[in-house]
Protein backbone atom coordinates (compact mmCIF):
# COMPACT_ATOMS: atom_id res chain seq x y z
CA UNK A 1 0.00 0.00 0.00
CA UNK A 2 3.20 2.72 0.10
CA UNK A 3 6.74 2.56 -0.09
CA UNK A 4 9.45 5.10 0.55
CA UNK A 5 13.35 4.64 0.31
CA UNK A 6 13.95 2.97 3.35
CA UNK A 7 10.52 0.93 4.05
CA UNK A 8 7.82 -0.86 2.66
CA UNK A 9 4.32 -1.04 3.60
CA UNK A 10 1.75 -3.66 3.42
CA UNK A 11 -1.83 -4.35 4.15
CA UNK A 12 -2.04 -8.34 6.02
CA UNK A 13 -4.50 -10.32 7.21
CA UNK A 14 -3.72 -11.15 10.83
CA UNK A 15 -5.17 -14.62 12.30
CA UNK A 16 -4.87 -14.81 15.84
CA UNK A 17 -6.31 -18.38 17.13
CA UNK A 18 -9.35 -18.12 18.83
CA UNK A 19 -9.37 -14.57 18.41
CA UNK A 20 -11.38 -12.70 15.32
CA UNK A 21 -9.03 -11.84 12.17
CA UNK A 22 -7.90 -8.03 11.92
CA UNK A 23 -6.57 -5.90 8.60
CA UNK A 24 -2.86 -4.41 9.72
CA UNK A 25 0.01 -2.71 8.20
CA UNK A 26 2.99 -4.34 7.69
CA UNK A 27 6.33 -2.01 8.04
CA UNK A 28 9.42 -3.86 6.69
CA UNK A 29 11.97 -1.31 7.36
CA UNK A 30 14.53 -1.78 4.77
CA UNK A 31 18.35 -1.93 5.87
CA UNK A 32 17.32 -2.72 9.72
CA UNK A 33 19.69 -6.00 9.34
CA UNK A 34 22.59 -3.82 9.30
CA UNK A 35 24.12 -3.78 13.02
CA UNK A 36 24.46 -0.10 13.47
CA UNK A 37 21.07 0.23 12.31
CA UNK A 38 19.46 -2.76 14.26
CA UNK A 39 20.82 -1.10 17.98
CA UNK A 40 19.24 2.36 17.04
CA UNK A 41 16.02 0.28 16.09
CA UNK A 42 15.67 -1.80 19.19
CA UNK A 43 16.28 1.01 21.30
CA UNK A 44 13.23 2.96 19.78
CA UNK A 45 10.98 -0.15 19.65
CA UNK A 46 11.57 -0.44 23.65
CA UNK A 47 10.75 3.84 23.23
CA UNK A 48 7.51 2.59 21.55
CA UNK A 49 6.56 -0.81 23.73
CA UNK A 50 7.28 2.02 26.64
CA UNK A 51 4.41 4.38 25.42
CA UNK A 52 2.10 1.57 25.35
CA UNK A 53 -1.31 1.11 23.93
CA UNK A 54 -2.69 4.36 23.45
CA UNK A 55 -6.14 5.62 22.13
CA UNK A 56 -4.86 8.28 20.12
CA UNK A 57 -1.72 6.34 18.81
CA UNK A 58 -0.57 4.32 16.31
CA UNK A 59 -0.40 1.00 18.30
CA UNK A 60 2.33 -1.56 17.52
CA UNK A 61 0.98 -4.79 17.72
CA UNK A 62 4.00 -7.54 16.94
CA UNK A 63 7.95 -7.11 15.55
CA UNK A 64 9.22 -9.93 13.27
CA UNK A 65 12.39 -10.30 11.53
CA UNK A 66 12.44 -11.26 7.44
CA UNK A 67 14.63 -14.19 7.08
CA UNK A 68 16.38 -13.65 4.07
CA UNK A 69 17.45 -10.13 4.68
CA UNK A 70 17.23 -9.42 8.40
CA UNK A 71 15.40 -6.60 7.79
CA UNK A 72 12.96 -5.59 10.78
CA UNK A 73 8.72 -6.11 9.80
CA UNK A 74 6.54 -4.23 12.18
CA UNK A 75 2.67 -5.29 12.55
CA UNK A 76 0.77 -2.08 13.36
CA UNK A 77 -3.03 -1.19 13.32
CA UNK A 78 -3.97 -0.10 9.98
CA UNK A 79 -6.08 2.74 9.07
CA UNK A 80 -8.92 2.06 7.07
CA UNK A 81 -9.72 5.86 5.12
CA UNK A 82 -5.86 6.60 5.14
CA UNK A 83 -4.18 9.68 5.98
CA UNK A 84 -6.01 12.87 7.50
CA UNK A 85 -4.41 14.92 4.30
CA UNK A 86 -6.07 12.84 1.96
CA UNK A 87 -9.58 12.86 4.18
CA UNK A 88 -9.84 16.55 4.32
CA UNK A 89 -8.83 16.55 0.35
CA UNK A 90 -11.57 14.38 -0.68
CA UNK A 91 -13.78 16.42 1.70
CA UNK A 92 -12.90 18.76 -0.34
CA UNK A 93 -12.97 17.44 -3.62
CA UNK A 94 -16.28 16.62 -3.07
CA UNK A 95 -17.77 20.10 -1.64
CA UNK A 96 -18.48 18.47 2.01
CA UNK A 97 -18.82 20.34 4.42
CA UNK A 98 -16.66 19.24 8.01
CA UNK A 99 -18.62 20.19 10.77
CA UNK A 100 -16.54 22.32 13.51
CA UNK A 101 -17.66 19.73 16.34
CA UNK A 102 -15.78 17.47 14.21
CA UNK A 103 -12.81 19.33 13.35
CA UNK A 104 -12.11 20.36 17.22
CA UNK A 105 -12.45 16.61 17.94
CA UNK A 106 -9.58 15.77 15.42
CA UNK A 107 -7.44 18.61 16.99
CA UNK A 108 -8.81 17.38 20.43
CA UNK A 109 -7.32 13.72 19.69
CA UNK A 110 -4.83 14.72 18.14
CA UNK A 111 -3.42 16.59 20.70
CA UNK A 112 -3.85 13.98 22.76
CA UNK A 113 -1.98 11.83 21.50
CA UNK A 114 1.03 14.35 21.54
CA UNK A 115 0.40 14.92 24.83
CA UNK A 116 1.20 11.61 25.27
CA UNK A 117 4.52 11.79 23.38
CA UNK A 118 5.66 14.45 25.17
CA UNK A 119 5.26 13.06 28.56
CA UNK A 120 7.86 9.99 27.65
CA UNK A 121 9.77 12.95 26.14
CA UNK A 122 9.26 11.73 22.70
CA UNK A 123 9.68 14.26 19.82
CA UNK A 124 7.37 13.68 16.81
CA UNK A 125 9.85 16.16 14.90
CA UNK A 126 7.34 15.47 11.48
CA UNK A 127 3.69 16.50 12.85
CA UNK A 128 1.33 17.40 10.30
CA UNK A 129 -2.22 16.25 8.60
CA UNK A 130 -0.10 13.35 6.31
CA UNK A 131 1.17 11.56 9.84
CA UNK A 132 -2.34 12.05 10.84
CA UNK A 133 -4.56 8.45 10.59
CA UNK A 134 -7.64 8.19 10.64
CA UNK A 135 -10.11 5.02 10.99
CA UNK A 136 -13.76 6.93 11.04
CA UNK A 137 -14.21 10.74 10.02
CA UNK A 138 -17.59 11.88 8.50
CA UNK A 139 -18.19 15.23 7.96
CA UNK A 140 -21.13 16.02 11.11
CA UNK A 141 -20.44 13.05 13.23
CA UNK A 142 -18.06 14.13 15.76
CA UNK A 143 -18.87 11.34 18.73
CA UNK A 144 -17.52 8.86 15.68
CA UNK A 145 -13.98 10.79 14.86
CA UNK A 146 -11.30 8.52 15.44
CA UNK A 147 -7.63 9.44 14.67
CA UNK A 148 -3.89 8.50 15.60
CA UNK A 149 -1.01 10.16 15.80
CA UNK A 150 1.67 8.17 13.43
CA UNK A 151 4.94 8.41 12.16
CA UNK A 152 6.48 9.13 15.61
CA UNK A 153 9.78 7.28 15.23
CA UNK A 154 12.90 8.52 13.54
CA UNK A 155 14.33 5.30 12.67
CA UNK A 156 10.85 3.84 11.85
CA UNK A 157 9.42 5.92 9.79
CA UNK A 158 12.59 6.82 7.85
CA UNK A 159 15.09 9.59 9.62
CA UNK A 160 18.40 10.54 8.84
CA UNK A 161 20.48 11.99 11.83
CA UNK A 162 19.98 15.52 10.55
CA UNK A 163 16.42 15.30 10.82
CA UNK A 164 15.49 15.22 7.12
CA UNK A 165 12.66 12.58 6.50
CA UNK A 166 13.49 9.89 4.44
CA UNK A 167 10.26 8.55 3.34
CA UNK A 168 8.12 10.31 0.32
CA UNK A 169 4.58 11.51 1.55
CA UNK A 170 1.55 12.49 -0.25
CA UNK A 171 2.54 16.65 0.00
CA UNK A 172 4.92 18.37 -0.59
CA UNK A 173 6.95 17.28 2.49
CA UNK A 174 9.38 14.91 1.02
CA UNK A 175 12.29 17.13 1.33
CA UNK A 176 13.39 19.21 4.05
CA UNK A 177 12.55 22.20 2.38
CA UNK A 178 9.13 20.80 1.92
CA UNK A 179 8.94 20.04 5.61
CA UNK A 180 9.78 23.99 6.30
CA UNK A 181 6.41 24.86 6.13
CA UNK A 182 5.59 22.91 9.09
CA UNK A 183 9.13 23.77 11.10
CA UNK A 184 9.65 26.15 13.78
CA UNK A 185 12.01 28.71 13.32
CA UNK A 186 14.97 27.44 16.07
CA UNK A 187 14.46 23.95 14.03
CA UNK A 188 15.19 25.97 10.45
CA UNK A 189 17.48 27.87 11.96
CA UNK A 190 19.82 25.21 14.55
CA UNK A 191 17.89 22.01 13.43
CA UNK A 192 16.84 22.39 17.54
CA UNK A 193 13.36 19.85 17.99
CA UNK A 194 11.69 19.57 21.21
CA UNK A 195 8.22 19.29 21.98
CA UNK A 196 8.30 23.10 21.55
CA UNK A 197 8.81 22.55 18.04
CA UNK A 198 6.02 19.91 17.76
CA UNK A 199 3.33 22.59 19.45
CA UNK A 200 4.82 24.84 16.05
CA UNK A 201 3.49 21.97 13.88
CA UNK A 202 0.73 20.99 15.37
CA UNK A 203 -1.00 24.70 15.58
CA UNK A 204 0.00 24.17 11.03
CA UNK A 205 -2.06 21.02 11.77
CA UNK A 206 -5.12 22.59 13.16
CA UNK A 207 -4.43 25.34 10.21
CA UNK A 208 -4.58 22.04 7.93
CA UNK A 209 -7.93 20.91 9.28
CA UNK A 210 -9.53 24.26 8.96
CA UNK A 211 -8.31 24.97 5.44
CA UNK A 212 -9.38 20.33 4.34
CA UNK A 213 -5.79 19.90 3.57
CA UNK A 214 -4.42 22.65 1.71
CA UNK A 215 -1.08 23.38 1.91
CA UNK A 216 0.73 25.93 4.57
CA UNK A 217 1.95 28.79 2.99
CA UNK A 218 0.30 27.38 -0.40
CA UNK A 219 0.58 30.87 -1.85
CA UNK A 220 4.54 30.41 -1.72
CA UNK A 221 5.08 27.68 -4.80
CA UNK A 222 9.04 27.51 -4.04
CA UNK A 223 9.78 25.78 -0.98
CA UNK A 224 13.32 27.39 -0.49
CA UNK A 225 11.55 30.53 0.23
CA UNK A 226 9.24 29.61 2.78
CA UNK A 227 12.18 28.65 5.58
CA UNK A 228 12.81 32.65 5.53
CA UNK A 229 9.78 33.84 5.53
CA UNK A 230 9.06 32.24 8.35
CA UNK A 231 12.12 32.94 10.39
CA UNK A 232 11.72 36.72 9.25
CA UNK A 233 8.10 36.05 11.09
CA UNK A 234 5.20 35.30 8.55
CA UNK A 235 2.67 33.39 10.03
CA UNK A 236 -0.47 31.11 8.42
CA UNK A 237 -3.74 33.77 8.20
CA UNK A 238 -6.57 32.66 9.64
CA UNK A 239 -8.71 30.05 7.68
CA UNK A 240 -12.29 30.97 6.10
CA UNK A 241 -14.81 30.24 9.06
CA UNK A 242 -12.40 29.69 11.91
CA UNK A 243 -13.36 30.64 15.35
CA UNK A 244 -11.22 33.09 16.27
CA UNK A 245 -10.53 31.06 19.25
CA UNK A 246 -9.18 27.95 17.21
CA UNK A 247 -6.88 30.40 15.61
CA UNK A 248 -5.75 32.36 18.77
CA UNK A 249 -4.46 29.13 19.67
CA UNK A 250 -2.64 28.43 16.20
CA UNK A 251 -0.83 32.04 16.93
CA UNK A 252 -0.09 30.82 20.19
CA UNK A 253 1.67 27.39 18.77
CA UNK A 254 3.37 30.05 16.40
CA UNK A 255 5.20 32.11 18.81
CA UNK A 256 8.90 33.32 17.97
CA UNK A 257 9.85 32.53 21.80
CA UNK A 258 10.11 28.86 22.29
CA UNK A 259 9.33 29.53 26.05
CA UNK A 260 5.54 30.94 25.34
CA UNK A 261 4.69 28.43 23.47
CA UNK A 262 1.92 26.45 25.07
CA UNK A 263 2.62 22.91 26.09
CA UNK A 264 0.86 19.46 25.10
Amino acid sequence: VGSGSSKLVYKARWLQPHASTADVAILRIRGSGATARRQALEQELKTWHQLGRHRSLLGLLAVTVEPSSGDYCLVTEYACQGSLERTLRSFAEEEETIGELVQLEVARQICDGMEQLSLHEVVHRELAARSVLVWSLQGQDHLGVRVKVADYGRWIMGWRGDGVSRVGSESSAGSRAGRARWMAPESLLRHRYSEKSDVWAFGVTLWEVWTYGKVPYWAITDDELVGPKVVDGERLAAPAACPPAVYAIMRECWREKIKERPSF
